[in-house]
């Protein structure tokens, strides 16, 4: 159980350095839009590529992805549903909504937890896979589409996600992994270093969000917060564990790693694209922040449960 609170400790510990330059004013006041640039269009974009380039592809698209993949978009699909029908928001806030639920934090947390816990990173290839090549782009396209102006052409979705610095950092860590494509050291270290400011990029700037004070939750958003916890934090991991268990067949530290990869709280990028996209950005933060705080029983129980 120490490897749950030394991953959380690294995070607090991020985000609370990000807070305190915020509040010293270390970057000035277009740091926090500045350091999220970086993070979404150089940072993240390598680090996917240095990851799945040195990841099997079998690995990546086994049986695993249907339940962690399978309960995300379930997920997803019904918090979109719900916020654009019942609650009878836009389309883009429904797109957050769903995103806060299904786009969990296995860059910045789970890579951490799947080293201590699980004993082995290569169990957040295929949920990473998933919610950057089949969320991000989907998501993405939606909110392309629904801007200001909209999309023109009916392929207009489809080039902002060719565009996509994630999406084409994703596909080119594809290629090499399926190819066996090797870069020579003096290409391949220096992306390893950009991509290496992602985790720490997306936590600063996380925390810079709280240099003017926070309350929660952002008015009017109370029960809006509340179902995206419960749905994010009991519901997925229950749908992934049926998913993973019962119909797969997977048990053990493959069943563990399922069930606390899906469990996992709402992921920083979300908060980083509700940035880049200028939407829902308070309850996206105060999503992340309690569903992170939240998380650290709900993996605490599964790990007893299932380890």
């Amino acid at each position: 159980m120490l490897a749950v609170f030394e991953g959380f400790g690294v995070i607090a510990v991020i985000v609370l350095t990000g807070f305190l330059a915020g509040k010293f004013d270390l970057l000035g006041p277009h740091g926090q839009q500045v350091l999220a640039k970086i993070v979404f269009y150089i940072a993240t974009p390598t680090l996917l590529f240095t990851t799945i380039a040195t990841t099997d592809l079998e690995f990546i698209f086994s049986s695993q992805l249907l339940a962690t993949g399978g309960s995300a978009a379930v997920c997803a699909l019904l918090l979109f549903c719900l916020v654009r029908f019942a609650r009878r928001g836009t389309a883009r806030e429904a797109l957050f909504s769903g995103w806060a639920v299904s786009y969990v934090n296995i860059g910045n947390l789970g890579i951490p937890i799947a080293a201590y816990v699980l004993h082995d990173i290569s169990y957040v290839a295929p949920v990473l896979l998933f919610q950057l090549l089949i969320l991000a782009p989907i998501g993405m396209a939606i909110l392309d589409a629904t801007g200001p102006g909209g999309a023109r052409h009916w392929w207009s979705p489809l080039l902002s996600i060719v565009r996509n610095p994630i999406v084409i950092g994703s596909v080119l860590g594809i290629a090499a992994s399926g190819t066996g494509l090797t870069l020579p050291p003096v290409l391949f270290d220096p992306l390893e270093m950009m991509g290496a400011m992602s985790v720490p990029g997306a936590l600063l700037t996380f925390g810079l969000s709280f240099r003017d004070g926070w309350s929660l939750p952002v008015k009017g958003t109370r029960a809006h917060l509340t179902l995206i916890t419960v749905v994010k934090l009991v519901v997925q991991p229950a749908i992934a564990w049926a998913v993973g268990g019962p119909l797969l067949g997977w048990d053990g530290v493959d069943l563990l790693a399922i069930v606390i990869t899906s469990a996992l709280p709402t992921a920083q990028n979300v908060f980083i694209y509700s940035m880049q996209y200028k939407q829902s950005e308070g309850l996206v933060r105060d999503a992340v922040f309690i569903t992170t705080i939240l998380s650290v029983p709900a993996l605490i129980l599964v790990s007893v449960l299932l380890g």
